[in-house]
């Protein structure tokens, strides 16, 4: 009786399917990036830092992860002169 059950229940949810189609291969959502940002830093703050990232973040519309990749770049880029 308990396998009559099962084997109707799994008929009922996946009978429509050949087997080993349960799921799409594709999947759904946002494409991947080109170049993903997968790597995760910490860094110590002050509350003065903080409130001037806080102030660049808010006058360029941007995120706190973005203006540290420019200052990042900024630094560097002088560094290279």
């Amino acid at each position: 009786m308990r396998i009559d059950f099962l084997l109707l229940h799994l008929y009922t949810c996946y009978g429509h399917k050949k087997w080993g189609e349960a799921m799409s291969s594709k999947k759904m959502g946002r494409p991947p990036s080109d170049n993903p940002k997968s790597e995760l830093i910490r860094v110590r703050a002050d509350q003065t830092i903080l409130s001037k990232l806080d102030a660049c973040v808010e006058q360029l519309k941007t995120t706190r992860s973005d203006v540290i990749r420019q200052g990042i770049e900024k630094v560097y880029d002088e560094l290279q002169k």
